[in-house]
């Protein structure tokens, strides 16, 4: 589902080597990293890119519902063998 994204969108996460922000929140249950991740993006600038590592599932599917009902978007998904790293943009206000 999240291979999907814009070739656009793609080219500038792999082309840029740090996000903005870092939350590694691997070991959290998916709720709490989905309120953590909300409020962290709160705080940032439209464009800035928030890296969440996370080692629950469930995230993978319940950000981008959650992400709907902002301007927020989820750029894409790289599922490593113990945890995954999701790339999210701060969308404009």
């Amino acid at each position: 589902m999240f291979t999907q994204v814009g070739s656009r969108l793609e080219y500038f996460v792999e082309e840029k080597t740090k996000a903005d922000k870092i939350l590694d929140a691997r070991g959290w249950s998916c709720p709490w990293c989905i309120l953590k991740a909300e409020s962290l993006l709160r705080l940032m600038e439209p464009g800035k890119i928030l890296e969440v590592l996370v080692t629950d599932p469930q995230i993978i599917t319940d950000l981008p519902s959650v992400l709907r009902l902002s301007n927020d978007q989820m750029i894409k998904v790289d599922e490593q063998q113990e945890f995954c790293r999701l790339y999210v943009r701060r969308g404009p206000n």
